[in-house]
Order: structure tokens, then C-alpha cells, then sequence
């Protein structure tokens, strides 16, 4: 009986971590390390996604600690780990603290400073900036506090070059606003499907403020504006076609999602949206890997 409970234990931790999520932020990292042209050692690259995914983790639980009673009064929430009950809140404080901490050692001392303190810095905008202010105060909430979950790029550059300069480091920036950009489209589907919820909640969301309508042409224009940040890494040299035709190929795929969102009014279209915007960024990143992996063979 105690192995049961400790596995549910365990469970519960782990799903404070929001594990789809901060494995996403460590894939978009991976590209960005093979971009700089540089010979990256196995162990600082290893480092470099672990401290990512420590960060990643830290700033989820402490996103559930802060958004506690948001989750109570949503339907859709009520079943997490602080909400139920499997885990106290004063555990997940230290679990939080426990895990921000290796993930600044773990970056600091085996891969760059800027790396350690970009992850820092991402972090603190993410729980103080969009958790505790700007989720509740602001139909711009999701479009802001989207910056922070756009780093993984930056954390992955700097811990190569420890350096994230506009100039010297804009590829990691285009990669940055990639995933800046595809953040609304991607989160205002689910606020959409759960409207309801969030306006019980009282948090002001896009569909709750504005209206779906409005909400539905927001998405088709962000989603258009990928065209462009996509194709921009080819355009200036830093990616090849391995990279563009899939990526491109993916992109006009989400803007014809959008489209089909916008032009029918059908709500019943932002599932299917939703769900096809994480397999996206997963494309366009593995895409970017993969023609990178092959440059650096020496294989194109």
C-alpha cells in the first residue's frame, strides 16, 4: 500500500512541473545551441537542456502555487495536485525552490553565467511578472507573459557563446519571437473552449473581455506573422532548406487552422487548432535541429 501512495506521491510532483510544457521549452533550446557554429562539448550541451528543464519546472510549480485559487473555481483545474490536496502548498515551495536551485548551479557552473541568469530572469517575469499581475489584470496577458516561456532559444545560445546580444545572438531572437508569436494563437484556443471557466475565474481573457470574434481574427493575424519569423532564418542565412520546406510547409498549415477559425465562427475548430499547434512547434524546432545537425556533419 505505501509503494502505491508513494508513486501517487511522486506523480503529483512530477505533474506540478507541467512536463509537456517544460519539455517543449528544453526542445526549442536544442536548435539554438547547434546554431552557433561553435564545437559544443557533450557535457555543456547536456547541461545546458537539464538546467533549461530545471527552470522550466521550478517556474511551473511556483505558477501552480500562485494560481491555487484560480484552479479552485475552474472546472477544468480542480483536479491538479494543490487543488486536491495530493500535495501541501509548502511542499511545492520547496520543491519549486529546490529544483530553481539546480537549475542556476547546473547552468552557472557547467554551462555559461548568462545562461544561468537569463533562465533567472525568465523566470522571475514568468511567476511575478505574468502569474501574480499581468494573468489578472490584463487582455493582453497571454501576448506579454508569452516572452518568458520564448527563452529556451536565449538559455540554449548563451550557454555556448555566454552571450545573448541582439546583434551577435539574432538568430536565438528570431527563435525567441517564433515561439512569442505562436503563444496567442496557441493559448487563446484553449481560452476560447474554456470561456466559461476563466470568466468564473475572473481572469481576462481575450474571448471573456473581447468576444470570440475578436479573439478568432487576433489568432489569424499572429498566426500570419509566422510567415515571415519562420522564413527569416533562411532568408538570412542561419538555416537551409532541410529547415524551410518543413517548417514553411507547417507554417501555412496553422495560418490555414486559423483561417478556417476565422472565416466559419465554428468554436468547434480550436480543439483541432489547439492540438495542432503543439505538434507545430515541435516540427519547426526538430525541423531546425535536424538542418543544423546536418550542417554541422557536414552532411549538406
Amino acid at each position: 500500500m505505501n509503494s502505491i501512495e508513494n508513486t501517487k506521491s511522486v506523480s503529483a510532483f512530477f505533474q506540478l512541473t507541467k512536463p509537456t510544457i517544460s519539455m517543449l521549452v528544453v526542445v526549442t533550446a536544442v536548435p539554438a545551441i547547434l546554431m552557433p557554429g561553435l564545437s559544443v562539448s557533450w557535457s555543456v550541451a547536456f547541461a545546458a537542456l537539464l538546467g533549461t528543464w530545471l527552470a522550466a519546472a521550478s517556474a511551473s510549480v511556483f505558477n501552480h502555487l500562485l494560481d491555487y485559487d484560480v484552479d479552485m473555481n475552474m472546472v477544468r483545474t480542480r483536479g491538479r495536485p494543490l487543488p486536491s490536496g495530493r500535495v501541501s502548498n509548502i511542499n511545492a515551495f520547496w520543491f519549486g525552490a529546490v529544483l530553481a536551485l539546480l537549475s542556476w548551479i547546473t547552468l552557472f557552473f557547467f554551462a555559461s553565467p548568462v545562461s544561468a541568469w537569463t533562465a533567472v530572469a525568465a523566470n522571475a517575469f514568468y511567476v511575478l511578472g505574468y502569474t501574480a499581475f499581468l494573468k489578472r489584470r490584463t487582455v493582453q496577458n497571454i501576448v506579454i507573459g508569452g516572452a518568458a516561456g520564448a527563452v529556451g532559444p536565449l538559455i540554449g545560445w548563451a550557454a555556448c557563446t555566454n552571450d545573448i546580444g541582439f546583434v551577435s545572438a539574432w538568430p536565438a531572437w528570431v527563435l525567441f519571437a517564433i515561439i512569442f508569436l505562436w503563444t496567442p494563437p496557441h493559448f487563446w484556443a484553449l481560452a476560447i473552449k474554456y470561456k466559461d471557466d476563466y470568466a468564473a475565474a475572473h481572469i481576462p481573457m481575450m474571448p471573456v473581455v473581447r468576444g470570440d470574434a475578436v479573439t478568432r481574427r487576433q489568432m489569424l493575424l499572429y498566426t500570419i506573422t509566422l510567415v515571415p519569423a519562420v522564413a527569416s532564418l533562411y532568408w538570412f542565412g542561419a538555416a537551409g532548406l532541410v529547415y524551410l520546406i518543413p517548417s514553411m510547409l507547417l507554417t501555412l498549415l496553422f495560418v490555414r487552422y486559423a483561417w478556417r477559425l476565422w472565416i466559419t465562427g465554428e468554436n468547434a475548430l480550436v480543439m483541432p487548432l489547439f492540438h495542432y499547434s503543439c505538434f507545430y512547434l515541435f516540427g519547426i524546432f526538430g525541423s531546425l535541429t535536424a538542418d543544423r545537425f546536418l550542417s554541422l556533419s557536414g552532411l549538406m
